[in-house]
């Protein structure tokens, strides 16, 4: 994975594009997460990303919608974030900067017993 896709800034001009393009009535859009409508005035929403920048999304305006507040929320701590954490663990993994550090070491001088389950003192 390379780096994140450069965020130009979300000027009012823009926002007010991204809602007016999908727009299906008077001030009123789906929500792209929900589906439930969003009323330009009347309700908090926000621009969110369809695919996070982080995961190589473009910051165009195809792949950005309205959406409510509390769904681009929950959006983005539960399906986001996740996706984004395992792709940086992934990468790090595949280049080898990852420490190994959190993966078991067996202990020096034991070996594993698996009659007992457990680990007993190497026999010379």
């Amino acid at each position: 994975m390379t780096a994140n896709t450069p965020r130009q800034r979300m000027t009012d001009k823009r926002r007010q594009h991204i809602f007016s393009e999908n727009c299906t009535g008077h001030n009123v859009a789906p929500c792209c997460i929900c589906e439930r409508l969003i009323h330009r005035h009347n309700d908090r929403w926000i621009v969110e990303h369809k695919r996070a920048l982080a995961l190589l999304g473009k910051d165009v305006n195809t792949n950005c919608g309205p959406a409510h507040f509390d769904c681009a929320q929950v959006k983005t701590h539960t399906e986001d974030l996740p996706r984004i954490r395992k792709a940086k663990r992934q990468q790090a993994m595949h280049e080898g900067t990852k420490e190994i550090s959190r993966r078991f070491a067996r202990p020096e001088g034991v070996v594993y017993d698996w009659q007992k389950r457990r680990y007993v003192p190497q026999r010379a």
